[in-house]
């Protein structure tokens, strides 16, 4: 039987019973824009949403600042793709064991814990600035550690969210991180740039130090809430959450779906700057690296578009049938930008790919998370989260067929392989459709 005390104190059980502001009798809001920010009135999830908003922000900030800041101090393409993708192994290697721990310890002092780790880190590189002790391995080493982090940090944001707001608002409260994160994608990186210019990388830093301090405030005003894991050693209960996922024939499918959609969607996002080069480089319309950043916002704002779309749908809303969708528009769009003829082309295709990303993102997570046992959540959402760990491998197969043949050539297969992901989950799986 579940234990469990009020406003902020420890609770335990079978299952996470919910936050003392959650209402798992709620029923979903009348009317579609009322639905879409339902989640919202509910305090603790407002604390949980600022927290993950300022988060994203400083992290986004974090990523552009540090390129930025490797290419100053190296001017080595190398050095910075390397400190780029230097967060994706450790997601790969410590995704699952992040998951085995917000499902055996308090999900809220976890969060505080990843919370406090990202305000370490920003704050080493901030004083190495100032001191004038900065080297490029300072900036190799903070990728990794945030890697690390998020790798323990995100199974327990994403597994609290069913205790604070209930099952019925469970997708709601999912798609509205994925808005928020969409917003952050479009807002953070040009404030980042803008502050590095204008004022230099030790602005920048002490910036993103005030975004994770103020979130990390937000997240001590969250409950606990712990799920009851079977307290073995943490080998065994990994092995008991791979048991339970090979098990789980929709779960296995819904996890295909992020891997697959991870590997190439994000690859072709990724490599803008060369497909401007290359294909639109040399003519006056282009306009280099403008051009991307026109292209990275128009992305963003199809993302943020498509989250408020998939926070507004409710149970009964062929939701499966929305995420396989959402996979082949990602494709169509992917291809549709190896084969545009015109810049404005490739922007209309960059918005339907934000469209479709903000789909695959909410709707893929938020139906995991509904269909896991609690006891399980934290851990499945750790191998959700390792997906991201593949992303380096999926840029690499991307630049390796754009080297050998063209990046087009490149766009449209990538783009492929997610129609044929899509279709396979559109013909062959009956269960993901009925979702």
């Amino acid at each position: 039987m579940a234990t469990g005390e009020r406003d902020g104190t420890r609770v335990e059980g079978v299952a996470a019973p919910l936050a003392p502001d959650a209402r798992p009798d709620e029923k979903v809001a009348d009317g579609y824009w009322r639905r879409t920010f339902q989640s919202l009135s509910n305090p603790n999830f407002r604390y949980l949403w600022l927290s993950m908003l300022l988060m994203m922000g400083g992290m986004n900030m974090q990523m552009v600042t540090r390129g930025l800041l490797a290419w100053d101090l190296t001017g080595s393409k190398d050095m910075v793709g390397l400190i780029t993708v230097g967060f994706a192994p450790p997601m790969l290697i410590f995704g699952m064991f992040g998951g085995v721990f917000a499902d055996r310890i308090d999900r809220k002092r976890m969060i505080q814990i990843g919370q406090l780790g990202m305000v370490a880190n920003a704050a080493v590189i901030a004083t190495a600035l100032f001191t004038d002790t900065i080297n490029i391995w300072y900036l190799f080493g903070a990728s990794i550690f945030q890697g690390t982090i998020f790798a323990f940090l995100m199974p327990a944001r994403q597994s609290i969210i069913p205790g604070i707001v209930g099952d019925t608002l469970m997708a709601n409260a999912l798609a509205l991180n994925g808005m928020g994160m969409s917003m952050m994608t479009l807002i953070a990186p040009a404030l980042g740039g803008i502050i590095y210019a204008f004022a230099g990388p030790g602005a920048a830093y002490t910036t993103i130090l005030v975004f994770n301090m103020s979130s990390l405030i937000f997240s001590a005003m969250l409950p606990s809430v712990i799920a009851a894991s079977s307290r073995r050693n943490v080998f065994g209960d990994l092995k008991d959450a791979l048991r339970y996922a090979a098990r789980n024939r929709t779960v296995i499918g819904l996890l295909l779906i992020a891997l697959g959609t991870t590997m190439f969607a994000n690859a072709a996002r990724n490599l803008l700057p060369a497909y401007v080069d290359e294909v639109f480089g040399k003519t006056i319309e282009a306009g280099g690296p403008q051009a991307v950043g026109w292209m990275l916002s128009v992305f963003g704002a199809g993302a943020f578009l498509g989250s408020l779309f998939i926070a507004g749908l409710k149970k009964g809303a062929h939701r499966g049938l929305w995420l396989i969708g959402s996979t082949l528009l990602s494709g169509a769009a992917i291809v549709g930008l190896g084969l545009a003829p015109i810049l404005a082309a490739a922007f209309v295709f960059l918005f339907f790919m934000g469209l479709a990303d903000a789909g695959r993102r909410s709707l893929n997570n938020a139906l995991l998370m509904e269909v896991v046992d609690d006891e399980y959540r934290g851990r499945i959402s750790g191998i959700w989260m390792m997906n991201f760990g593949f992303m380096p491998i999926g840029i690499i197969l991307f630049a390796r067929v754009a080297t050998i043949w063209d990046i087009r050539v490149a766009s449209v297969a990538a783009g492929a392989a997610l129609l044929l992901i899509g279709a396979w989950f559109l013909l062959g799986d009956r269960q993901i459709r009925r979702l």
